[in-house]
């Protein structure tokens, strides 16, 4: 008796439920054909918690509703780059629900409006840095990786964007998180030519170059090997993090690109110039002392301080120096630093090698 109570409870509860569902399904369409986005997608927001104990068809028609609503706040120019994103997740939450049942009504539609909205902000993002309109562009390009994670090369371009906008927290924030998903941009790159705008563009994968060259939209497909890009990425990171006062961080990253390019001048350079400001704010701390015995204590540990930097940069250098002897840059630097600690032999040594 006890487990029948229960049943007809349970089927009472569910049968609530469902009506509730349906009931605000129909609010939020009858607010959508009424032109009244923001308070559709309030009820939709507002009811989705209940959606997803719904029949898989309720919740086709759930998303599929709130799809199209998010769509017209985008057309209306509503936040549109975050409308954009939660656009597509809804589309991609019914395309999962119709998966799930077996039953298809609106999968077909819901791929072709995602690929339309992907490609519709992808050339936004592009007309933007175009414009050096970099901060929008960025937003854009991260709005396009966040709707598929896999296609890392969107979060490059969205951190070189910001790079150009000159925000430097957001693009450390995203050029650090491509360092963790250990992204080089090596591989292949894939384009094929828009007929509309005659330019050449980027696809992220040959499936989506492929398809397109299908559709007739694009003609010309090409491939071409893409050649690392983690020394690009680790040469922005250290500049940015020099430019923010983070010189343990720029020397960390100068120090990574030399793990892959040993040959690259500008990183021995700069992390010997790292070490010289060092230095510089110790000669500064020299200059403030007086004379009493405990600031002449200190004045003498800050001078074998002060020497060691310089020291670290001539170890900087030394390494440079052999991998590149011709590179005049870090020769002169490094004659300058020898001179600097009264280093006689190492100075006529390389003087007479140069």
């Amino acid at each position: 008796m006890k487990k029948n109570y229960l049943t007809i409870i349970y089927f009472l509860f569910f049968s609530i439920a469902s009506f509730a569902q349906k009931s605000q399904i129909k609010a939020a369409e009858t607010e959508f054909n009424s032109g009244k986005l923001q308070q559709a997608i309030g009820i939709l927001n507002s009811a989705e918690y209940l959606i997803f104990n719904a029949e898989a068809s309720d919740q086709s028609e759930f998303f599929n509703l709130k799809a199209k609503v998010l769509t017209g706040l985008v057309e209306k120019n509503i936040e549109p780059t975050k409308n954009v994103a939660l656009t597509v997740t809804a589309y991609q939450e019914l395309i999962a629900a119709e998966k799930a049942s077996g039953k298809f009504k609106y999968s077909v539609t819901a791929l072709e409006s995602i690929k339309k909205i992907k490609k519709d902000l992808l050339n936004s993002a592009i007309a933007d840095a175009k414009a050096k309109r970099f901060s929008e562009g960025a937003s854009k390009m991260h709005t396009i990786y966040l709707t598929n994670k896999r296609d890392t090369i969107n979060l490059y371009y969205a951190a070189s964007y910001y790079r150009d906008a000159k925000d430097y927290n957001q693009a450390l924030k995203l050029y650090e998180e491509l360092d963790v998903l250990k992204y080089s941009g090596k591989g292949l790159d894939y384009y094929a030519v828009d007929k509309q705008t005659n330019e050449e563009e980027l696809f992220s994968s040959a499936a989506s170059r492929d398809l397109s060259v299908k559709e007739g939209t694009h003609i010309k497909p090409r491939m071409q090997k893409s050649p690392s890009k983690k020394v690009e990425i680790y040469t922005n990171m250290a500049y940015m993090y020099l430019e923010k006062g983070d010189l343990d961080k720029s020397e960390k990253f100068n120090s990574k690109i030399l793990e892959i390019d040993p040959k690259n001048p500008d990183s021995y350079l700069n992390l010997a110039y790292l070490k010289i400001d060092e230095k510089k704010a110790i000669m500064d701390q020299m200059s403030n002392l007086g004379t009493s015995a405990s600031d002449m204590k200190i004045y003498d540990e800050l001078i074998i301080k002060k020497d060691n930097l310089i020291k670290k940069a001539i170890s900087y250098l030394e390494k440079g120096n052999a991998e590149i002897p011709k590179d005049q840059d870090i020769s002169k630097l490094l004659l300058n630093l020898y001179r600097a600690l009264d280093m006689t032999a190492e100075y006529n040594a390389l003087k007479a090698r140069i």
